[in-house]
């Protein structure tokens, strides 16, 4: 016999493969997310350090920008957009936050038995949704800073894309 705090009953199941495959898509699109900002802040602040530093000043800036991982409100908080678009942003950030931190809490073992599966299947949905606008404002963003073309679909259709497929 184990202690409690080691998995003992950590059984496969078709209800339990669906729902690891739920919270696998979950944690896909949360992190894409959350790279995304990160990617598009540190775009930006090096477009801005560009025109001001020397080349070992820069140089060392853009080390310093990848030595660490800022977290993703500040990240966010960066951005210049209007603040229709923080809140979008930010509602995605918590969501994401959601998922990442707690989504999965008490999801240990047989979940058969563990989890109520249609409260779990609704709870996802509007996590996603929160996500997936914020990942089609931030991919918007770094189209236009890249100067890119965005996708010809609304956001919509990209929400019904992430969540529906």
């Amino acid at each position: 016999m184990s202690p409690d705090v080691f998995i003992d009953d950590f059984k496969l199941t078709e209800t339990t493969e669906e729902l690891h495959a739920i919270l696998g898509r979950c944690i896909i699109i949360a992190t894409r997310f959350d790279n995304l900002c990160d990617h598009g802040s540190k775009f930006i602040k090096i477009r801005k350090a560009r025109e001001k530093l020397s080349d070992d000043e820069f140089a060392a800036l853009t080390t310093s920008l990848f030595d660490k991982y800022p977290n993703l409100n500040n990240n966010i908080n960066f951005l210049p957009v209007g603040q229709t678009a923080q809140d979008a942003l930010h509602a995605a950030r918590e969501a994401r936050n959601e998922v990442a931190h707690s989504l999965s809490i008490g999801m240990i073992g047989c979940l058969d038995i563990r989890i109520d599966e249609s409260a779990f299947k609704q709870q996802v949905p509007s996590l996603i949704t929160r996500i997936a606008t914020g990942d089609y404002l931030i991919s918007t963003i770094i189209s236009l800073l890249n100067k890119e073309a965005v996708p010809n679909y609304t956001e919509n259709d990209y929400k019904r894309k992430i969540t529906e497929e």
